[in-house]
C-alpha cells in the first residue's frame, strides 16, 4: 500500500459508478421503498467520492492523509420501509426488483471487500481509519441488501403460492 493516490483513484471510480448505478435504477425500480433507498445511496456514494477526492489532493501533493472525523455510527444505515402491522402485511413483492437488489448487493459486497483489504495494508493511521470506516459503512449496506433480498425472495414465494417450508 505504498501508493495511496492509486488506491484512492480506484475507490473514487467505484464510488462514482455506484452513484450512477443507484441514480439510474432508482427510476427503474417498482418498489417505492427501493426507490427511496437508492436515492439515499446515490447521495451517500457521492459523499464518499468527495471525501476520497479531498484525500487524493493530499496524496498527490505527498501530504499525509487528513484526519477525517467519520464515525461508524453516523448515518450510513440503509433502511427499507416495510409494513410492520401484521393486519396489513403485503406479501407481494415486485419480482422485477429482485435482480436490481442482487446487483446492488454485489456492488456493496465488492466495495466492502476492497476497503477491508486496503485498510488491512494501510500503514498511515488516518488512511487506515478512513478505509476501515468506509469498509464498515459498505458492509452495513451489504447486510441490508442481503436481508432485503431474502425478504423479497420469500415474499415472491407467497405470491406464487410456493411454500418450501
Amino acid at each position: 500500500m505504498n501508493n495511496y493516490a492509486e488506491i484512492i483513484k480506484y475507490a473514487m471510480n467505484l464510488e462514482k459508478k455506484a452513484e450512477e448505478f443507484y441514480g439510474f435504477y432508482k427510476d427503474k425500480a417498482k418498489s417505492q421503498s427501493i426507490k427511496d433507498v437508492f436515492e439515499g445511496l446515490s447521495a451517500m456514494e457521492d459523499e464518499h467520492y468527495n471525501i476520497l477526492k479531498n484525500q487524493l489532493e493530499r496524496a498527490e501533493n505527498n501530504q499525509p492523509f487528513d484526519e477525517v472525523n467519520l464515525k461508524l455510527e453516523d448515518g450510513e444505515k440503509v433502511i427499507f420501509n416495510r409494513e410492520k402491522d401484521l393486519d396489513n402485511v403485503n406479501l407481494s413483492y415486485e419480482l422485477s426488483d429482485l435482480p436490481i437488489l442482487r446487483m446492488a448487493y454485489t456492488l456493496e459486497n465488492d466495495f466492502a471487500n476492497f476497503y477491508e483489504k486496503a485498510a488491512a495494508k494501510a500503514t498511515d493511521l488516518n488512511a487506515k481509519k478512513l478505509l476501515e470506516t468506509l469498509a464498515y459503512w459498505e458492509n452495513e449496506h451489504r447486510v441490508a441488501f442481503a436481508a432485503e433480498i431474502e425478504y423479497a425472495t420469500q415474499n415472491s414465494w407467497f405470491e406464487q403460492e410456493f411454500f418450501p417450508f
